[in-house]
């Protein structure tokens, strides 16, 4: 009986409990990001693309694809895994115009990965998860 009554004490909700593994897989991301640099230049993009593709791999397309959400939010995490498998291949791309040097296709994909970083943040902000916002 008291296992029961301790177990119901200060749980999260599912929608809460997901909210927060979105947080914490954004959060490392940032992490990530921070430690490989922001590239300034086609070359540094060329040099930092395929860490920064494999960190988007490893904190947030793969974590988000197997995370359940709940019912009632279901709609919105099915747009953050659309969000993230299309910015993954935008990132990708990007990569490889760097390692191209072809600034007019990177002109053409920071848009379009900005398209997706507002669109994932919409998501993310209607969630409340604040980490994945910005």
């Amino acid at each position: 009986m008291l296992v029961v009554g301790l177990t119901g004490c200060g749980s999260a909700s599912p929608k809460a409990r997901y909210v927060a593994k979105l947080n914490a897989m954004c959060e490392d991301f940032a992490r990530r990001e921070q430690k490989i640099g922001t590239p300034g230049s086609p070359s540094e993009l060329g040099s930092r693309g395929d860490r920064i593709v494999a960190a988007y791999d490893e904190a947030i397309l793969k974590p988000i694809q197997r995370l359940k959400a709940p019912p009632e939010i279901a709609s919105q995490a099915a747009q953050l895994r659309e969000l993230a498998r299309r910015q993954r291949n935008v990132l990708g791309a990007l990569a490889n115009a760097g390692k191209a040097g072809d600034l007019q296709k990177i002109r053409q994909l920071v848009g379009i990965n900005q398209q997706l970083n507002d669109q994932a943040g919409q998501v993310a902000r209607g969630l409340k998860a604040d980490s994945c916002a910005s």
